[in-house]
């Protein structure tokens, strides 16, 4: 293989960050045909830093492209970034993660391999700047692989079913590649996802290719706490309420897609929303909104009734108060890292 490659990095802040990570891009076994830095609308100096910082220095006046944008948030830059590309293949970054320099050497090595099934790679990667978090992306998402290169024959199912407690999927965009055209035919990214438009991204890429995967870390991904990492419209990633009302558009809309999903599939999806709204529940609980809480798990119930839902709709209506002590412990938990949203 001998393909193109455009890297879209996604810029928010953080000058000094992100010629970090284009340097570790630039630095790559396998070179790059070109960097986009899609700027989303800085406001620390990096929009005014960046553009003579790339005239100035030749390794990057050759490859690296800049362009900005409004606040739109990461979706809406990202799909900027991907009809600028003039690669066959695509792969993502963010300005606080880091490539290890083999890391398209190997997913070309596995695209090689397996090219004639997948339109996609990804590669296990490391977690960095957080010392609880010592294991790779793989080991986190609870996913094994005996081989060095393999192939994902059912992506769905991959991404869905997770022994994760924490319910997270190895398919991250850091550690993502895929065919340009393919991105461009799934419909790119979700503008009105500002949190989760990743994981709604590749859902649609595996709706459509096999992928194949570099049982190896080649990424590492920043883990800074959020209060250090999300700046200005960032911010309200941290937020509950937030992440749910995005989680929920996120599967509600996953439901909705004109594919014809094995019910095996369905009914994960429709579990996962069901935890959702057992979440906006919670969250209700935990602000002494009772009423709201049990139209929550009703909804919870309609979508896909377990025994958990029921005893939780049943400590609801009878009582709440020890209904709220359980999700204000679980809020906790959550906060620690060891359970889910739901």
């Amino acid at each position: 293989m001998n393909p193109t490659v455009s890297v879209i990095v996604t810029v928010y802040n953080r000058f000094e960050l992100t010629k970090r990570a284009v340097e570790s891009v630039l630095a790559q076994t396998f070179p790059v045909s070109e960097v986009i830095l899609m700027d989303d609308g800085s406001f620390d100096g990096t929009s005014e830093l960046l553009p003579p910082y790339i005239a100035e220095n030749p390794t990057w006046r050759q490859r690296v492209r800049y362009s900005h944008q409004d606040n739109q948030g990461p979706g809406a830059a990202r799909n900027n970034g991907i009809a600028l590309a003039t690669g066959e293949w695509l792969a993502f970054i963010d300005n606080d993660d880091l490539w290890l320099p083999q890391k398209l050497e190997w997913q070309f090595r596995a695209l090689d391999q397996f090219e004639k099934h997948c339109g996609a790679c990804i590669s296990d990667a490391w977690f960095m700047n957080n010392p609880q978090m010592k294991m790779t992306l793989f080991q986190l998402a609870g996913k094994q692989h005996s081989e060095t290169i393999g192939m994902i024959t059912d992506p769905l199912k991959y991404m869905l079913e997770t022994n994760s407690v924490v319910g997270i999927h190895p398919v991250w965009l850091q550690n993502l590649i895929t065919r340009t055209e393919l991105a461009r035919e799934v419909g790119g990214f979700d503008p009105k996802l500002r949190f989760g438009d990743d994981d709604d991204f590749v859902f649609r890429l595996g709706c459509e290719t096999k992928f194949c995967f570099v049982n190896m870390p080649m990424v590492l991904i920043d883990r800074t706490s959020p209060t250090q990492r999300h700046v200005g419209e960032n911010k309200r990633w941290d937020d509950d309420d937030f992440r749910l009302q995005m989680a929920q558009s996120r599967l509600e809309k996953r439901l909705q897609l004109k594919y014809d999903f094995p019910e095996e599939i369905r009914n994960t999806i429709r579990q996962h929303l069901a935890a959702v709204h057992s979440g906006w529940a919670n969250w209700f609980l935990e602000n002494e909104e009772y009423g709201k809480a049990s139209k929550s798990l009703a909804e919870a119930a309609k979508v896909c009734l377990t025994r958990n839902i029921a005893i939780k709709r049943a400590l609801c209506r009878w009582t709440p108060a020890i209904a709220r002590k359980l999700a204000s412990m679980r809020a906790e938990y959550r906060k620690r890292g060891y359970v889910g949203i739901g």
